[in-house]
């Protein structure tokens, strides 16, 4: 219940840079004292550490560069494939 809590604390704070639809993936772990919040794009992520700085220690994760890589890759044969790709899948 205490992660449920969290994370909804989590979702309603960082709604806004969730894109069009205001959806955030927030993860909580269980006795933890950090979550890890993805948003809709770099510039999202970029505007959220400045604005809730103040709020939270926030932190950015870097992609590596076959995680750029593999997802240009996979924006290039979707834009090939006539799908428009709104959001990054981070597997």
């Amino acid at each position: 219940p205490e992660v449920d809590l969290r994370r909804a604390e989590m979702e309603r704070a960082f709604r806004k840079y969730g894109g069009p639809n205001g959806a955030v993936f927030v993860s909580v772990q269980k006795d933890s004292t950090f979550a890890f919040v993805e948003v809709a794009s770099e510039q999202q992520a970029d505007l959220a550490l400045v604005e809730m700085a103040g709020r939270y220690r926030v932190n950015k994760a870097r992609r590596t560069k076959h995680e750029a890589l593999m997802e240009e890759r996979a924006a290039k044969e979707a834009a090939e494939k006539g799908i428009v790709k709104d959001s990054v899948d981070w597997d």
